[in-house]
């Protein structure tokens, strides 16, 4: 079958007229200037559901998520809660179902969206598929969060948005800060003791942050559904991995030009969501395979292409800079743990020059967890990480469709059968006044095979595999950690061959097709406090003919020459493996060559501003430094007008 070839360096996509629109698009989308500050507003009270026929795009992608609930015909209310650190977050509620009946079940619903998104994620997709609306008409009373800084919770009892003081938060304040007061505002106005939380990825890990620095707050949660949950990234297979490493320099440049309010939502977005996102052509070039596919993993068969302009204007929706940064850090320290403000800093707030880590033990929340095998963001074998350190785990659940990845969570076309019936199974169960935890219901979840010790003449199976022939040995000694994630990974010595990982040596092969390989008396070692990494099949190491690979100190290949060259590699590997279907192949090999040209110009663009003003952006300890004194609000307040 004849399949689309054109190259990272075909000149066509480079100096035609559309590739030059799709630039100048997308740098007017990553643009930080002209503040969206309202919400257009349709106040009709005609009922539908998607797809929105009849109506003007732009007009669609505009509402609000008020906006959105009222015209699937539910009631919807705004409500304003002030947190300890005087941040007004606003959340959006659904009281009663589509038919007007008011809540019957025990306790309400909490749902707390991903990074960069706000409420509208819950239900722009309508009411055939929205879990938030859905559950509304199962009888729940059900909550949106929206996170500080975002287009919904931008305002403050003392600071104003333009000023870098209000972008002075991490994922810890949202964790820390947001939720609690959300909590009790929910609770204290629905007279409840408890609340159901739904998470989705960032939504999971603000969650977690929560349980384990508010612990106070574990009794309030009845149950917990974590969707695409995140709290780790060592496996992190999605290409943002590898702007991780600058993420500290952008945290600075953005604090500078916009004193660290980072993508917010404008009007040249939602114009570029009504026209490139909705064009046949542009939509899956650029905002599909360019942005959705290539971040969160390719699904062409079960995405909903449909929903890409209303997903596209309403995301992102903006925070602070150290958001992303936070999360690079996770990455980075391979460490679930605060945000680093460096070792000065660091020792101001924290009295120690690292920032302490989230116990994640000490969560005793009852706590289910639903991950794809698709997924780059939310890798299985960090979702296992996860798992294993979960005192009060309910259920971990693969979603059984090897396409799904982490947008599907939220609008698969087969989102009611993959995820909205098993979340309302499992809140029935939990709602109950009878029910109590009793204890793990794994039937449906895959561990990791975990190895320590040493292995001789052995095989090792489950995830990975460690093929040792002849006289070869296998050690790591110390504090050492060895993991093989995924499949198809190998590590092979054979014919005397040593692998030897000592004292503090940690080695890791990540993601799928990748060896490691010494052959007739070849010896590879890593001592010291060495660090070593192979991740996304960026090749082999090998030594043969009685050769030695000596590595020690850190090496880990992470900079933008690096992504460069192995950028073909990096994007088959976020690919998925097609199934047997008619067709699949030939799909996957196009998205890819077109992920690889758009990426391939990207790059480009980077090393544009590197060379410009790379020097201008060295590593310096940030500039934000939260007030050490946090008051307290002893009441939560709402609008005057609670009801919309």
């Amino acid at each position: 079958m004849k399949t689309l070839n054109c190259p990272p360096s075909n000149r066509f996509f480079r100096s035609s007229s559309l590739f030059r629109h799709i630039i100048f698009f997308v740098g007017l989308l990553s643009s930080p200037t002209t503040i969206v500050t309202s919400q257009t507003t349709d106040n009709t009270t005609e009922t539908w559901s998607y797809p929105w026929k009849g109506w003007d795009m732009y007009e669609n992608v505009s509402m609000s998520t008020v906006d959105i609930i009222k015209k699937n015909g539910y009631a919807a209310e705004i409500h304003h809660v002030i947190t300890e650190d005087g941040y007004i977050l606003e959340l959006h509620r659904i009281p009663s179902s589509k038919i007007g009946q008011k809540p019957t079940r025990n306790h309400p619903v909490f749902f707390h969206h991903a990074f960069l998104s706000n409420s509208a994620g819950w239900v722009l997709s309508g009411a055939n598929t929205s879990l938030s609306m859905q559950l509304a008409d199962e009888g729940y009373d059900v909550w949106l969060a929206n996170s500080r800084g975002n287009t919904y919770s931008r305002k403050h009892v003392s600071l104003n948005y333009k000023q870098k003081s209000y972008w002075n938060f991490s994922l810890h304040e949202i964790g820390a800060y947001d939720l609690p007061a959300a909590f009790d505002y929910i609770l204290m106005k629905t007279n409840s003791s408890q609340l159901h939380y739904i998470g989705y990825s960032m939504g999971t890990t603000v969650f977690f942050i929560m349980a384990s620095s508010r612990p106070e707050y574990q009794s309030k949660i009845r149950s917990q559904i974590s969707l695409a949950p995140v709290a780790y990234f060592t496996h992190l297979r999605s290409p943002i991995r590898h702007v991780a490493p600058y993420a500290r320099m952008m945290n600075i440049a953005y604090q500078r030009m916009t004193n660290g309010m980072v993508l917010p939502q404008t009007r040249m977005k939602k114009i570029f969501a009504s026209t490139v996102c909705a064009g046949k052509m542009t939509q899956k070039l650029i905002c599909q395979r360019g942005f959705m596919f290539f971040i969160c993993g390719s699904d062409p068969k079960y995405f909903n292409t449909k929903l890409i302009p209303l997903i596209m204007g309403h995301f992102p929706s903006g925070t602070s800079s150290m958001v992303p940064e936070h999360f690079a850090q996770i990455k980075l320290k391979d460490a679930f743990g605060r945000y680093d403000y460096g070792p000065v800093t660091n020792m101001e707030r924290y009295n120690s020059t690292e920032p302490p880590k989230y116990d994640l033990t000490s969560i005793q929340v009852p706590i289910t967890l639903m991950y794809g095998k698709n997924d780059l963001v939310a890798d299985v074998e960090d979702v296992m990480k996860l798992k294993s350190q979960l005192p009060r785990l309910m259920d971990a659940v693969m979603i059984d469709n090897p396409y799904f990845n982490h947008l599907d969570f939220m609008w698969s076309i087969e989102v009611n059968e993959r995820v909205n019936d098993p979340v309302k199974e499992t809140l029935r169960k939990t709602d109950n006044m009878d029910w109590e935890y009793s204890g793990p219901n794994l039937s449906q979840s895959k561990d990791i095979f975990n190895v320590s010790g040493n292995v001789s003449d052995g095989y090792i199976g489950a995830s990975g595999n460690v093929n040792i022939n002849g006289s070869g040995h296998f050690s790591i000694s110390g504090s050492g950690h060895f993991n093989i994630s995924d499949r198809d990974e190998n590590l092979n010595t054979s014919d005397s061959g040593n692998v030897n990982i000592s004292d503090s040596g940690h080695f890791s092969i990540s993601d799928r097709g990748e060896h490691l390989n010494t052959s007739d008396s070849g010896n590879l070692n890593i001592s010291g406090s060495g660090h070593f990494n192979i991740s996304d099949s960026a090749g082999d190491v090998g030594g043969s003919g009685g050769s030695t690979g000596n590595i020690s100190g850190s090496v880990s290949p992470s900079d933008l020459d690096y992504f460069a060259k192995n950028l073909g590699k990096i994007i088959a590997d976020a690919m998925p493996k097609p199934m047997d279907r008619e067709g699949d192949a030939a799909e996957f090999e196009r998205e890819r060559i077109l992920q690889e040209t758009l990426l391939a110009d990207s790059i480009d663009f980077v090393r544009s501003v590197q060379k410009k003003y790379g020097s201008k952006l060295v590593w310096q300890e940030s500039s934000t430094r939260a007030s050490g004194d946090r008051w307290r609000i002893e009441q939560v307040v709402t609008s005057p007008n609670d009801a919309v």
